[in-house]
């Protein structure tokens, strides 16, 4: 495997490639090779843990591509430093500190104490039954504080006359509504078919309908800020009461501005019990017993924010703990994992420690054991057809890349499917005897009947097939209705109505029309027909799929030619040619290899690496791409660079604009952008999640945008996004 040291100042990074068994002895000796640190004056850190003698790589759990810091040791010439002591840290004031205005006690000529009122809620911007507990005035303003008369938990607050008004009373029928009326209904923003919070209403459409009626109009989310909404009529609506005089009020309207002790309905916190109190519920109870009894021994877990009763803990305790933050036994960390200043690295029954000498299966240093780096977020897993991006003759040097870049999900199994669905890619890679492969039409054998314990990767047949999971999957991409039995068969003119599985073949494959080295994703077949047979002397199921692609096949004439013209050389993972190219120039062999070759088919490419570099191509963009990218001149920097790798082909342009233009947000390509007046791009969806959340910034560089900013998406950055990637549509 090959991975990176680099130092705490970042001005030093090397690749090295070694084995997991490789001791740290040995690294540190590559690393006075490579850096010219003696092995003395090394301190290496990967995690948190100090790298200590005695101990291989793999006890450490490095892995691929991974980092581990170098820290230098300064010579000291025996020199003593002294601190001084004694010296007392002083504190000042800060400058405009200003002490809190006392909050004087007055009068209002509306509301008094112990009225039954409804606040504004400045968060959510609803409304919310609440009874007046104190008046009082700040500068000009009143204000009342008040306590929520249904929610104990939450302590009183101070609310601004100006948001608070008479408890709403009185019901209103759909025949008294009328257009332009404003009123208050019961709306869920997140989920409007369920039951949300109470808010202000201003309607601007009525639908009657025999036995529904459905509002439009706008939906007043605060003081300042409303939304357009359409809601079907399920809960009450109330009239908006008007505040009165007090000295205006009468006997009756006394009696009105007391609380009735009726609570409108709300969102539940709790979705399992719906806030019931008498309900066993393990979500707002107890995990383990179920209980809301004795809520002052409840522990919160500061990790997974469950709740466990003190005396139901194995141990009990006895009393509250002392420490900051507690976990439950679920999310304690296991103490041996970690490394205190001056300790040793613990063994656990996850991972023991081996001793030096030790007899163990070495798994080499190449990609056998690799896992994924990164995952595909431009289609969700169960997408059927290509992926937008990945070109046909796409060829990448290892199993995983193809994961990676979500063509074949699976790092090794052969089909990626959901047996009620169907199957959405295949691999072919050696393949069984009987099978063949004539380029756009091959026979491929399902899945099942071999004994793979032991953590075997291949068997020898040792059951029969069964048409179920990936096998059923498959079939199910037969236009054609499934039969267990005997298998079926598309017609002449319908096999192309079938389900697209994307098809990548593998250089392990004995073919003319596999490649020579890596994995090549070769573009869309459909499953003709499926059937049962005898095989090795067990029952096995065929499938014939046939190629049904637009894009010429890369063994073709036209195929090649474009492979040449869009530059799509073998991609390899990032950092590994760095590493093949310092291992060919250090003398091929390292510690603890056995040969060049390991599980995966890795070889050394030291030749390869240099006809990869002087590679040049004539890839270029369309007309209209390029004009698009014209007109997008708030982003002429960011495609400036992109097209600064098209001499690399298109692989390095794809690589470039995901990097570049990528939500920090959500982190995948962007969708329905939005380009802000600071120069940034974040996707329409997140940004509205960054403002419900009362962050009215950009979420890159913290410009302040405003309550007010009016958020438009940019049609000529978006279309220029959609016509390199097709059929993107934003999934993440």
């Amino acid at each position: 495997m090959s991975f990176k040291v680099k130092t705490t100042d970042g001005k030093r990074e090397i690749s090295v490639k070694l084995t997991k068994l490789t001791t740290v002895e040995d690294l540190k000796r590559e690393v006075e090779k490579r850096l010219h640190v003696k092995e003395d004056l090394q301190r290496l850190f990967f995690a948190g843990k100090q790298l200590e003698n005695g101990y291989h790589l793999d006890n450490y759990n490095i892995a691929f591509n991974d980092i581990v810091l170098l820290m230098v040791k300064a010579k000291v010439n025996n020199v003593e430093r002294k601190s001084s002591v004694g010296e007392e840290s002083t504190k000042e004031k800060e400058d405009g500190e200003q002490e809190e205005e006392e909050e004087e006690e007055a009068e209002s000529l509306y509301y008094k104490i112990g009225d039954a009122v409804d606040c504004r809620e400045e968060r959510t911007g609803a409304w919310f039954e609440a009874i007046v507990k104190f008046i009082y005035k700040k500068g000009d303003e009143t204000f009342c504080k008040t306590f929520w008369e249904f929610d104990q938990v939450i302590p009183p607050c101070n609310v601004l006359e100006a948001n608070v008004r008479p408890r709403a009373r009185r019901s209103i029928t759909v025949d008294e509504l009328s257009v332009g009326q404003t009123v208050m209904i019961n709306y869920n923003t997140d989920e409007p078919d369920k039951i949300g919070l109470w808010y202000d209403f201003t309607i601007s459409e009525i639908i009657n309908k025999t036995r529904r009626c459905t509002l439009a109009g706008r939906l007043h989310i605060g003081s300042d800020s409303a939304i357009n909404v359409r809601t079907e009529v399920k809960e009450t609506i109330y009239a908006i009461e008007t505040p009165k005089l007090l000295t205006a009020r009468t006997a009756e309207d006394e009696q009105f501005m007391i609380s009735s002790g009726k609570k409108r309905a709300v969102d539940p916190a709790c979705k399992e019990c719906n806030d019931n109190p008498n309900s066993d519920c393990r979500s707002c109870g107890c995990k383990i017993c179920a209980g809301k009894e004795e809520e002052n021994t409840l522990l919160i877990c500061d990790e997974c924010d469950d709740m466990f009763h003190m005396k139901c803990l194995t141990p009990p305790l006895l009393e509250l703990p002392q420490e900051a933050y507690w976990y439950c036994p679920e999310c304690k960390i296991d103490e041996n994992e970690i490394v205190k200043a001056g300790d040793k690295l613990k063994g656990t029954k996850k991972r023991p420690i081996r001793k030096t000498g030790e007899k163990e299966r070495n798994w080499g240093g190449g990609m056998a054991c690799v896992r994924r780096q990164q995952i595909c977020y431009i289609v969700p897993e169960n997408h059927c057809g290509p992926v937008p991006g990945v070109d046909v003759g796409t060829t990448w040097k290892f199993r995983i890349q193809v994961s990676e870049a979500g063509v074949h999900r699976p790092p090794v199994g052969g089909i990626h499917g959901r047996a009620n669905d169907c199957a959405y890619s295949i691999v072919l890679s050696g393949g069984y005897a009987g099978d063949y492969d004539n380029g756009d039409e091959f026979l491929y054998s399902g899945s099942g009947g071999r004994d793979l314990s032991g953590n075997r990767r291949t068997n020898s047949q040792s059951k029969d097939q069964e048409l179920n999971r990936m096998n059923l999957a498959l079939a199910r991409n037969c236009n054609a209705p499934v039969n267990y039995e005997d298998g079926a068969a598309a017609s002449k003119d319908d096999w192309k109505k079938g389900k697209p599985v994307r098809v990548v073949r593998n250089y392990k494959l004995k073919s003319t029309y596999a490649p020579a080295d890596g994995n090549r994703y070769d573009g869309i077949y459909k499953v003709v027909r499926y059937y049962p047979t005898k095989s090795y002397g067990f029952l096995m199921w065929k499938y014939v799929l046939r190629r049904d692609d637009p894009t010429p096949a890369p063994w073709t004439k036209k195929g090649k030619a474009r492979i040449d013209f869009l530059g799509l050389k073998l991609l390899y993972p990032a950092g590994y040619l760095d590493s093949t190219e310092s291992f060919s120039q250090s003398g091929g062999k390292k510690r603890g290899n056995s040969s060049n070759t390991d599980d995966s088919g890795e070889e050394d490419n030291a030749v390869a690496v240099k006809k990869f570099k002087k590679i040049k191509c004539a890839f270029d963009l369309d007309d209209e791409l390029k004009s698009l990218i014209k007109d997008d001149k708030v982003n002429a920097k960011l495609w400036a660079d992109c097209k600064a790798t098209l001499i690399d082909g298109k692989p390095a342009f794809l690589n470039c604009v995901s990097e570049r233009f990528k939500c920090v947000c959500c982190l995948g390509l962007l969708y329905n952008p939005v380009t802000t007046p600071c120069g940034h791009n974040i996707c329409l969806k997140c940004l509205k999640q960054s403002f419900a959340s009362e962050l009215y910034i950009c979420p890159t560089c913290r410009y302040n945008l405003g309550k007010t900013y009016e958020m438009t998406v940019n049609q000529t950055l978006l279309s220029a996004l959609l016509l390199i990637y097709p059929g993107y549509k934003g999934e993440r």
